[in-house]
């Protein structure tokens, strides 16, 4: 699936602008171990692209990297429902206490 995005009136140039953009920088921000702004990206990459299996997959590891982890098995079951197949990995591992 393609993502799609939306100009954002004001936006900082360079400042993410489609769900890609917003995907790439929570990348970027989790290799950094920003965890925290990872998902927040992620977040907003959701909302402008809330079909898009990789966007919660990478949004459940950041999740797991912050303790959080029923909102990282949430994001795997969801990536895993749009046929995400390292969802599925991941959420063998969660289970079994990853």
């Amino acid at each position: 699936m393609v993502m799609s995005g939306v100009f954002m009136a004001g936006a900082d140039a360079g400042a993410p602008v489609t769900a890609e953009d917003y995907y790439k920088s929570g990348k970027a921000k989790y290799k950094n171990e920003n965890y925290t702004g990872a998902i927040e990206d992620y977040n907003k990459a959701a909302e402008l692209a809330p079909d898009v299996a990789k966007i919660y997959g990478s949004r459940g590891a950041a999740r797991r990297k912050i303790g959080d982890r029923e909102g990282a098995i949430a994001d795997a079951q969801k990536a895993a429902r749009l046929g995400d197949k390292d969802a599925r990995r991941i959420l063998r591992m969660l289970d079994l206490g990853w």
